[in-house]
């Protein structure tokens, strides 16, 4: 199962799009999900760790996977299952 974490704004407008994105998603797939705000101590990590100057910006599996709005065929070719 995939792991997600959206790093997000709350003076982002693009961020509640990809918010709904990701919701609409947990409805067709199976993935661990949570939102962080790129303000908080634990954003502020998040962003340094993986080089992050925008948001919304999606960290999947621990890499650093999209930043903006990814358009629904890329999610679901990230949380696809791999093989082996």
């Amino acid at each position: 199962m995939a792991n997600v974490v959206l790093l997000v704004s709350s003076t982002c407008g693009a961020c509640p799009s990809a918010k709904s994105l990701f919701k609409e998603m947990r409805v067709k797939h199976s993935f661990s999900y949570r939102e962080v705000d790129i303000n908080s101590p634990d954003g502020q990590e998040l962003a340094e760790r993986h080089s992050i100057r925008a948001v919304p910006a999606t960290i999947i599996n621990g890499r650093l996977t999209f930043i903006g709005v990814p358009t629904r065929q890329s999610v679901e070719k990230a949380l696809a299952p791999r093989p082996g």
